[in-house]
């Protein structure tokens, strides 16, 4: 029987933190072995981490799919975790998402084209709506626990949810109240504490769990599942 390897590639070093900390052994303890990358910023100053255009990554993507050897017993499969919010205007299907009102809808186009331009097999493309942190929103009870001297200015975060019909997925990208923003506004803005992104990100939604993630995040949860029929193939 071959091993199923998902080889993740990761936008920046919070998402890198989730996949290796949350995302790995959840799937371990499901047959899944997982082994994650970061985008290549700059080959010549050895930069990794962030988003720079679409054929940079298309670029990182080729090249670790050439560097899998052919073996009978390793089945491979790859996918991205990349954010919605400032997504690279370069990325396929970006112009047509644009005239699409709904969140779901717009994500939904960029991952079908995306999926088309790169045309390979085995292949779960993931755009995160409308970027990591939304999954902090699934319970905000943790983030107080964290940041306990800032539980007045965190409580704020539960109004803004409850704005967005209590859905993490659908806080904006609004360059000033997308998820990070919000996240970053309520727990430095009296300088309480310096908000760890990539440290924070990982423990805080260890601890809320994968499976209350999936529950609040229905696109999150499409992507768990996707990966989870690599099983079944």
């Amino acid at each position: 029987m071959s091993t199923i390897i998902l080889n993740v590639l990761c936008e920046g070093q919070t998402e890198e933190g989730f996949v290796k900390g949350v995302l790995k052994p959840y799937l371990k303890d499901r047959g899944i072995v997982v082994k994650h990358r970061l985008l290549v910023t700059s080959k010549k100053k050895d930069i990794k981490g962030g988003l720079v255009s679409y054929q940079k990554a298309k670029g990182d993507l080729t090249r670790w799919m050439k560097e899998v050897a052919h073996n009978p017993q390793e089945k491979h499969y790859f996918t991205t975790m990349f954010d919605f919010y400032a997504l690279p205007t370069d990325f396929p299907g970006y112009k047509e998402a644009k005239d699409i009102y709904d969140a779901y809808q717009k994500v939904q186009k960029i991952e079908e084209e995306l999926d088309k331009d790169m045309n390979i097999p085995r292949f779960i493309p993931y755009i995160q709506l409308h970027e990591f942190e939304a999954l902090l929103f699934c319970d905000i009870e943790k983030l107080k626990e964290y940041y306990p001297n800032s539980q007045a200015e965190i409580k704020l975060l539960e109004k803004a949810l409850d704005s967005y019909q209590g859905n993490p997925e659908l806080i904006n990208s609004n360059p000033h109240t997308a998820p990070s923003k919000r996240i970053i506004m309520a727990i430095e803005g009296k300088k309480k504490y310096h908000y760890n992104k990539s440290q924070s990100g990982a423990a805080i939604t260890k601890d809320i769990g994968m499976e209350r993630l999936m529950e609040r995040c229905a696109h999150f949860k499409m992507w768990v599942e996707k990966i989870l029929r690599c099983i079944q193939e």
